[in-house]
């Protein structure tokens, strides 16, 4: 076997010369920012109003490679509805905020979408209509798609408890939503924090089944989490999972759950009853329930009209 000898001179040379080449700038650190590379900016697109402005920015990724929209730092004014559409991404910087006047939904969502740090302040005493809006004719059911919603701030500060933070509904045959996932949302001074609902379809099914909600804070909300539906199949709300909830009432609060379908989950802690003018039915497992899970904790009593519900 052939042995090189290599020099203490030689050693340090090539040790010298492998620090210089890393220490050199790549062309990757030198390249522009990820989020200017791989997300189109709100402040690179004009409207004649802060939503014509974001949805410009909306559109332009829906028909661009870069399907995220970052939403840079500032107050932006929202006074008509945006449509969030397939495979777009929006992305807010962490002190943007969207503020709200008028009477109509914020953000309709279309399926395969998703939002990343929002906060979303109403300031109109005429507001009440949902914050995030879900249509099950979008058919939200493929459980790869990315449809995530994460880090959400949701505050109604006109102190009237008006509008809807979350509306996922299906109402007509063949609708569906499911597995859309969200976490860390918190929600604060609505009517309704969570409303659920499928509605009978002619012809067919309406289905709100299989999503997941974790890391939930709903506060001082006259309703938290709502749902209407038969039990099953025509039209159910089943299968939803809520992990790690905190319901916070309030005076102006009449119910924490009202829960209809098959096979809903709820874990979490229910604060401050004393609060509360008639706690007898803050939970209410209604007589289109089947087999929930509850795991509620607090000092809170459960009307079950439901079947073979668990608590």
């Amino acid at each position: 076997m052939k042995r090189i000898l290599l020099s203490a001179v030689s050693v340090a040379a090539i040790a010298l010369l492998s620090v210089v080449a890393f220490d050199q700038p790549s062309e990757t650190t030198q390249a522009a920012s990820p989020q200017q590379t791989e997300s189109l900016s709100v402040a690179d697109f004009s409207g004649d109003s802060h939503a014509e402005q974001i949805q410009n920015a909306i559109n332009a990724a829906s028909n661009n490679e870069i399907k995220t929209v970052f939403v840079p730092a500032g107050d932006y004014y929202i006074s008509s509805t945006l449509t969030l559409k397939e495979n777009v991404k929006l992305q807010f910087a962490h002190n943007a905020r969207l503020v709200i006047y008028g009477n109509q939904d914020v953000l309709n969502v279309e399926r395969n979408a998703s939002v990343d740090g929002a906060y979303i302040a109403i300031d109109d005493t005429k507001f009440q209509s949902n914050v995030f809006s879900f249509d099950g004719a979008n058919k939200y059911y493929n459980s790869w798609h990315r449809s995530t919603f994460e880090n959400i701030n949701i505050v109604n500060w006109t102190g009237n408890n008006q509008g809807t933070g979350i509306e996922l509904y299906s109402h007509g045959a063949g609708h569906e939503i499911s597995y859309l996932h969200f976490e860390n949302i918190k929600m604060a001074g609505l009517h309704t924090g969570i409303h659920l609902q499928a509605d009978p379809a002619e012809g067919g099914y309406s289905w709100v089944n299989a999503n997941s909600f974790d890391h939930i804070t709903i506060d001082d909300t006259v309703r938290g989490i709502w749902s209407e539906s038969s039990i099953t199949i025509p039209n159910e709300v089943s299968g939803n999972s809520f992990t790690n909830l905190q319901i916070q009432l309030s005076a102006a609060t009449k119910s924490a759950l009202h829960v209809t379908g098959e096979f809903n989950a709820f874990s979490g802690v229910i604060w401050d009853t004393h609060m509360v003018n008639d706690p007898s039915s803050l939970i209410h497992l209604t007589k289109n329930s089947q087999e929930t899970e509850l795991d509620m904790r607090g000092n809170i009593e459960v009307l079950d009209q439901g079947s073979r519900n668990q608590y």
